[in-house]
């Protein structure tokens, strides 16, 4: 058999159980989703850019997330970075992310 006397105070302690951990699962995905937008920040949006820029990307295979994790921009010889994840490539002449890659990629020296 059940116990189906209920004090006050375990309704309440069941009743803001609920609540609460769905504020706390809204702060946690919250955060989770920050930190994956700053992992997947683009720093070149290839719409914007000019037919030159676009074409020297397309010939060298320019993508914003490295399919090689230890051959990214930011560990090649003609990147220099920048404070927010993104830097400018010297073959480019431009943006390009730190965590992107490209045909011409060089250890840096």
């Amino acid at each position: 058999m059940t116990d189906r006397n209920f004090s006050r105070r375990k309704l309440l302690e069941r009743g803001l159980r609920l609540p609460l951990g769905g504020v706390l699962l809204a702060a946690a995905g919250a955060t989770l989703t920050r930190a994956a937008q700053a992992a997947e920040k683009v720093c070149v949006d290839m719409e914007h850019l000019d037919s030159g820029q676009k074409s020297i990307r397309e010939s060298l295979n320019y993508t914003n997330k490295s399919p090689h994790p230890n051959m990214t921009c930011g560990q090649c010889g003609f990147f220099e970075a920048k404070a927010d994840g993104c830097g400018d490539c010297m073959i480019f002449t431009g943006p390009a992310a730190a965590a992107g890659h490209c045909d011409s990629w060089s250890a840096k020296s």
